[in-house]
């Protein structure tokens, strides 16, 4: 996944509609985003994460999250996010999610909505496919591979051989590699065919041994 364009609004401490165009730092390779501590440098990427897979690091579904994630003066909580994936990263997609505060409870915030897109010649057309389906990634393996929370990367050094097999396996597409249950399978079918070819020799009482003479 490459990240063309990301846009903001009264998110956190984002009250007013902010736009990064990654396409300006491409040509870099290497960009790093600074600032001092609570100036919004996480909240860029937790901007990501909410729209790619409606997950945050901060706050999770049982925290009443479109309120406590939209800024206290602002009425609309809106995250745009347009990138690159798919084969040879030549496919455009933008995710989008908005919330609306409402006007006779300040302290309700609407559903947020969803809407997933992905560009065809110069048109916007609906996507259905979810963002793990589009990057390969699960919400728990993006986070650990491409946006690693700060103070978690012990997490990421303390997975278990299982949590760190599955996550290789889904970062580099080695499922195709893994033939166990495949093989199992075939072995399955070759065995019924092999007692089902078995018992019609037995039907018309023709031996292996007489097979052989012949």
């Amino acid at each position: 996944m490459i990240p063309l364009e990301l846009t903001i609004k009264g998110l956190y401490s984002y009250r007013y509609e902010q736009t990064i165009d990654f396409r300006r730092l491409h040509d870099a390779r290497l960009f790093g985003i600074f600032g001092a501590v609570g100036s919004g440098k996480s909240t860029i990427l937790e901007a990501m994460t909410y729209a790619l897979f409606g997950e945050t690091e901060r706050l999770n579904r049982s925290d009443n999250r479109a309120y406590n994630m939209m800024n206290l003066k602002s009425d609309e909580l809106l995250v745009r996010f347009q990138f690159l994936a798919g084969p040879a990263l030549a496919d455009e997609y933008l995710f989008e999610v908005q919330a609306k505060r409402q006007k006779k409870n300040y302290e309700k915030v609407g559903t947020p909505k969803w809407r997933r897109m992905k560009r065809v010649n110069e048109d916007w057309i609906p996507e259905e496919r979810s963002a793990v389906d589009i990057i390969g990634l699960s919400y728990e393996n993006f986070r650990r591979t491409v946006i690693i929370p700060q103070g978690k990367f012990q997490e990421f050094l303390s997975l278990t051989g299982g949590e760190r097999t599955r996550m290789m396996k889904e970062l580099f597409n080695l499922q195709r590699f893994d033939l166990l249950n495949k093989t199992q399978r075939l072995g399955s079918r070759n065995n019924e065919q092999i007692q089902v070819i078995s018992g019609r020799m037995q039907e018309h009482q023709v031996s292996p041994d007489e097979l052989d003479i012949l």
